[in-house]
């Protein structure tokens, strides 16, 4: 402010200058006195010049009125009276050109970067860093004091807390440094301060402290679906979930401070938070079906990041299909027509099974589903069985029947589906075969009756297999439509 008051007094002056000078009235007499002064001879010419006035009628100078004037504005002299006005004027120029000049080396040495009060002829010559500060609430900070003229014998900062409370750090100098300083260890709270010295003291400085935004707590909340069994459960303070899929996830964040956007950041997908006034972000509930690693993005109003992003892990477990094999007979036997062939099966499933059995049929036929269980808990292993008498199917030699196990669950939209064990084979064998040991090489230790037919008779069965294996896929897949519709 003191450096613009001569150019704020220059401005006022000129403009007081030009002000007057448009005011006052146009003194010919005077012009005329003066050039007289300088040159007495034109005297009587330029007032009589000066008397002459308009014709009141016309508003015009007559004839004669015209030739005085023009002889005093053609005189001999008006040449030496226009070089006169222009030494004025230009000697008026460079004395304005050297004032400006003056004023703007002035001007640029207050304000090149070095406080009024450090010029050297000033009384008060010191500089304060870092002045107003902003800093991370915790951290320490550094106050020096350079001062431009001679250096006082000590100097010290005054601390003054936001509660009021006042603390005197003396300024340390190394050797013969026109520099004092000293370090606040840790700054907790918005603080002011200024440094004294010789009786002397500073301007006050702002210290304010701020805070990165930051998570300090994070509650989930689960709800399983229904078919689970499972009781819906909060989890304080954790960061990571495993659930199953189709369950659905929501979170309640605790800040430090309020913040204006808060999200998720994953690799594949990013969640958005809704925030609140309170501090509180939330992720409002999602159904989780792939399993992620996120880390958690805050913003403040200031538009400070958090410094150390908290990571997140949400990990999907799948809902398997049940678990199921034929546990006897194993591999594909032969058998009669007349026999009774004993199936056994097991089956388990990780929530439980809806219910389970054998599944056979001859080949182009559609298969038999025999219901054996309902309702089974989680992971629980079930053993079930079943007599099929070969005899009620009418099967024939050389025809196949086919078998296998099959269980039903919840899927992972709540709908009932159905799983199939492999499938097997039993070849029906006539019924006065009579194996011997294995010297043909032929398969199945050779067939003393069959004698040429036993290449066609293997063909015939792989052929059946074939098609009981189509006809077999057709139907599950019938089966899965069914009992996957809502």
């Amino acid at each position: 402010l003191v450096g613009m008051l001569p150019l704020f007094g220059g401005i006022a002056g000129t403009l007081g200058i030009c002000l007057r000078a448009s005011w006052q009235p146009k003194d010919f007499r005077a012009l005329v006195t003066a050039l007289a002064r300088e040159h007495p001879e034109v005297r009587p010419l330029l007032a009589t010049a000066l008397e002459q006035e308009p014709d009141s009628e016309s508003g015009n100078f007559l004839f004669l009125q015209l030739r005085v004037i023009d002889e005093a504005l053609g005189h001999p002299r008006k040449n030496f009276w226009t070089q006169t006005l222009r030494r004025k004027l230009a000697f008026a120029k460079l004395t304005n050109v050297f004032a400006v000049t003056a004023f703007v080396i002035f001007f640029s040495m207050n304000h090149s970067g070095t406080r009024l009060a450090s010029g050297p002829w000033l009384a008060s010559e010191i500089t304060v860093t870092p002045g107003n500060a902003q800093i991370e609430r915790g951290t320490g900070l550094v106050i020096s004091a350079r001062f431009g003229r001679k250096p006082p014998p000590e100097a010290a900062v005054v601390l003054i807390s936001a509660l009021g409370k006042t603390k005197r750090i003396p300024l340390a100098r190394h050797l013969s440094d026109p520099v004092f300083g000293a370090s606040l260890l840790e700054v907790t709270e918005d603080a002011a301060y200024h440094v004294e010295y010789s009786s002397k003291k500073t301007d006050d400085y702002k210290i304010s402290v701020f805070d990165y935004p930051a998570l300090t707590r994070a509650d989930a909340s689960l709800r399983f679906p229904d078919y689970t069994g499972l009781t819906n459960k909060i989890i304080p303070d954790t960061r990571r979930i495993t659930a199953v899929e189709g369950s659905r996830l929501s979170y309640t964040l605790e800040l430090n401070k309020p913040v204006a956007h808060a999200r998720l950041i994953g690799k594949e997908e990013t969640l958005s938070l809704t925030v609140r006034s309170n501090a509180i972000a939330a992720l409002p509930e999602v159904t989780l079906a792939n399993s992620g690693h996120y880390a958690l993005e805050l913003v403040d109003t200031e538009g400070r990041t958090n410094k150390a992003p908290a990571e997140f892990v949400i990990q999907v477990l799948p809902n398997r299909p049940p678990d199921l094999k034929v546990i006897f007979p194993r591999g594909d036997p032969r058998v009669s027509a007349l026999e009774e062939v004993q199936l056994q099966a097991e089956a388990t499933d990780d929530f439980g099974l809806v219910k389970y059995g054998i599944g056979f049929g001859v080949a182009g036929q559609e298969p038999k589903f025999v219901e054996l269980g309902q309702r089974t808990s989680a992971n629980d292993k079930r053993l079930f069985g079943q007599l099929i008498p070969l005899e009620k199917l009418g099967v024939e030699v050389d025809q196949i029947v086919s078998y296998f196990a099959w269980a039903d669950d919840y899927g992972p939209d709540g709908q009932v589906r159905r799983t199939f064990s492999d499938m097997f084979f039993a070849e029906v064998r006539p019924f006065e075969q009579i194996f011997r040991a294995d010297q043909s090489g032929m398969p199945d230790g050779g067939d003393q009756n069959q004698g040429g037919r036993g290449t066609q008779s293997v063909k015939l069965a792989e052929l059946q297999k074939r098609i009981v294996i189509a006809t077999w896929k057709l139907q599950r897949e019938k089966n899965i439509t069914r009992t996957t519709q809502p």
